[in-house]
């Protein structure tokens, strides 16, 4: 093979090792969470209830936080249920999402996702999605939402 046909192809594949890579993923990402928010407002769906994990995926010292049954109702968490303990937390005192705030949060931080979030077909809410601040430990969080009624 032609050793100037070699380096040429070496160079064009070097071509996508810039940023811009990056920017169509985040752009992609941020489309992805859009056309899902809208499937998620076009359901009218106001009053539900879901199962949500959220772990710090990057810090191997920390605990994952146990799994809550939150319900909503006509927008406005209504309870808080820790399974685990078998018992309810104070909606006053926590910082748990609705499924709104959810997609407000990843739109917010739609260039931190890392790999692309999954969402359910038919309601459109987020099922998974990672994020990562940094390289760093301890600034990635994980989001799982299950079990929704």
């Amino acid at each position: 093979m032609n050793s100037k046909y070699l380096v040429f192809l070496c160079l064009l594949g070097l071509e996508g090792c810039d940023n811009s890579s990056d920017e169509n993923q985040n752009q992609n990402v941020n489309s992805l969470i859009q056309e899902n928010e809208n499937v998620w407002l076009d359901s009218g769906v106001k009053s539900y209830t879901f199962t949500y994990v959220s772990s710090p995926s990057d810090c191997p010292t920390a605990d994952p936080f146990p799994p809550v049954e939150i319900t909503v109702i006509n927008g406005n968490i209504s309870s808080i249920y820790v399974p685990e303990f078998g018992e309810f937390l104070e909606i006053e005192n926590t910082t748990y999402p609705t499924i709104d705030e959810i997609f407000e949060h990843m739109l917010e931080s739609a260039d931190t996702i890392k790999g692309m979030p999954v969402f359910d077909d038919n309601f459109g809410y987020p099922i998974s999605y990672s994020s990562d601040l940094s390289s760093a430990e301890c600034d990635a969080r994980s989001v799982l939402v299950s079990s929704f009624i």
